[in-house]
């Protein structure tokens, strides 16, 4: 019966009522064990009390014997009301006996949230979730208190501290909690002297576009294709193919806005230098994801200028643009990984569709066009065909060697 058994542990150890209400947490519902832990110990007094004040001298000596008990070794007022009201002495074993399951940890909550609260200072968050990782001392103290008094009712001391803090936090921050994908996971590592507080931050995802404005860098970094990062002659020991990129003029400023510790930039694009930004707002991974998985339907307009080797009249180039569109609008390509990429990419074979083909004459041998593409198509590869690892190729319908002088990213559709 469980008024034996709480009484069974009142007569060896002091425990709290929080301690005590989560021996039993699994039986009933719809309150905390704050209160039932209360409820058990005013239930025993009240039970108690009846019996003290019937005839039955038996059961008046049980009746005192047990509120003694209470008001002694669980230091419960309501048993020491009762037994001083009755003209009954009682003695106080210990008044600064800590319980012997928490050390007093559930009594003191107050500590934790305040600390909890300096910790968060200055951060945003929308929710947040409470985490423990509770020291082996208090996990293996209460298996053995459990086990000796055969109570399979319980709920952990993580569990219990993780919902108390919780609701407090929840109420003091009027931010709700969020268990699946928090924006902050608050860990406590608690043993029974000392505890810390980690934060365990969400990554913080931004979406937006920029504009490239001057020519001459990659979007991403790249290590020196002679030492692959590690420095030498060739890069001047900078570990590095380019000196800046887009990835490296933009992530220094997020960083250094949002505190955060590193980085990582997934980019759409192509060169120039000077960088604007725009249409700037939050994101998230399910986004990143999406974006990734569906990179092959993203759509891409480039500006390219292309040089000949020959000249050819304006005649000559309309014929050789219609035979382009011909060719190549709303057709798949073939392109295998191209030499200068050759070393940070796989080699494969990738299909890619050319949409739209635009074209002009600047010059007998300078021509400027203006390509729609499937996203990942490699346009300068398009253009000279990369030694036939391109087919078909821009250089095949005129004949003649190309270079592609110029190249620019115009437009992307996601």
């Amino acid at each position: 019966m469980i008024f034996d058994k709480v009484l069974q542990i009142y007569q060896e150890y002091y425990i709290c009522v929080h301690c005590l209400g989560r021996m039993f947490s699994l039986l009933a519902s719809q309150t905390t064990n704050e209160k039932r832990g209360n409820s058990l110990l005013l239930s025993l007094t009240m039970d108690n009390h009846e019996k003290f004040l019937s005839n039955d001298i038996l059961e008046q000596k049980k009746a005192i014997f047990n509120l003694k008990l209470l008001a002694e070794n669980a230091k419960y007022l309501p048993a020491q009301i009762v037994l001083k009201n009755e003209g009954i002495e009682y003695t106080l074993k210990n008044e600064n006996q800590l319980c012997h399951l928490c050390n007093n940890i559930f009594l003191e909550i107050d500590q934790y949230i305040i600390k909890s609260i300096e910790v968060l200072k200055g951060i945003e968050i929308n929710n947040f979730l409470v985490g423990t990782t509770p020291d082996s001392q208090i996990i293996n103290l209460e298996d053995r208190f459990k086990t000796k008094f055969n109570i399979l009712e319980a709920e952990s001391f993580k569990s219990h501290f993780n919902r108390v803090i919780g609701k407090s936090l929840t109420d003091i921050l009027e931010k709700p909690p969020e268990f699946n994908n928090p924006d902050v996971l608050i860990i406590y590592s608690i043993g029974f002297k000392t505890f810390t507080i980690n934060l365990k931050l969400r990554s913080l995802f931004i979406f937006g576009r920029y504009n490239k404005l001057i020519r001459g860098i990659p979007q991403t970094h790249w290590f020196c294709r002679n030492c692959m990062g590690k420095g030498c002659n060739i890069c001047n020991f900078t570990g590095k193919q380019y000196l800046v990129s887009i990835e490296e003029l933009i992530s220094p400023e997020f960083i250094k806005e949002s505190k955060a510790t590193n980085s990582k930039f997934h980019g759409a694009g192509r060169d120039k230098r000077k960088v604007t930004i725009r249409n700037l707002r939050y994101s998230n991974k399910k986004e990143v994801i999406r974006l990734k998985s569906e990179a092959k339907n993203t759509k891409k307009v480039y500006r390219s200028l292309v040089e000949c080797k020959i000249k050819i009249s304006k005649s000559e180039f309309e014929e050789k643009l219609s035979k382009l569109k011909t060719t190549f609008e709303n057709q798949e390509i073939h392109q295998r990984t191209p030499i200068r990429v050759s070393h940070r990419r796989a080699d494969k074979i990738r299909g890619k569709i050319i949409y739209h083909i635009q074209g002009k004459q600047v010059k007998s041998n300078l021509f400027e066009f203006k390509i729609e593409t499937q996203g990942g198509t490699y346009i300068k590869e398009l253009i000279n065909g990369d030694n036939g690892r391109t087919s078909p190729s821009f250089a095949e319908i005129f004949k003649t060697p190309l270079t592609c002088k110029e190249l620019d990213v115009i437009e992307i559709s996601l």
